[in-house]
């Protein structure tokens, strides 16, 4: 009799594990498929500020930016700064979702901030928000670290 009245309950256990399970390997492959793109999206940044030709081109596009080199710093720097910034947001929004550990996050948030004391980290930041080129919501976290201030931990907020 105890059989029988707990054998409904043992396809509902099967069924939550699995679901569980697929929840878990959907959000597996879609880091995997971020990650790659991500690497593509650096590629191709690296790729456009190797090539004399490519920067030149893209400075001419963004007048802003052009005036952030004009003292000899070279793109490939830039591309550097961005791709810090990037990592951070993702990091960012990995954290949100309690996905990214304690030292993960602190190490990035430790690595980024004496970059955000360069004045051209400012500019890219800057440069990226006027152009939407990262989340507002993002943006408006990491702005007191611009600014001198902390980064309070999405985590716990």
């Amino acid at each position: 009799m105890t059989v029988g009245l707990l054998s409904p309950a043992y396809p509902r256990t099967q069924a939550l594990n699995a679901r569980r399970q697929a929840d878990a390997s959907h959000l597996a492959s879609t880091l995997e498929v971020q990650r790659a793109m991500a690497d593509r999206i650096y590629q191709v940044r690296m790729d456009l500020a190797r090539s004399p030709e490519a920067a030149e081109l893209y400075l001419d596009a963004n007048p802003a930016l052009r005036e952030a080199f004009a003292d000899g710093t070279s793109l490939e720097s830039a591309v550097i700064i961005r791709n810090m910034l990037d990592g951070l947001q993702d990091m960012y929004f990995l954290r949100k979702q309690s996905i990214v550990g304690d030292h993960h996050w602190q190490n990035w948030v430790a690595a980024l901030g004496p970059v955000a004391r360069i004045s051209l980290a400012r500019k890219i930041f800057d440069n990226a928000v006027e152009r939407e080129a990262i989340d507002p919501e993002f943006a408006a976290f990491v702005q007191p670290l611009f600014e001198g201030g902390a980064l309070l931990d999405p985590k716990k907020t």
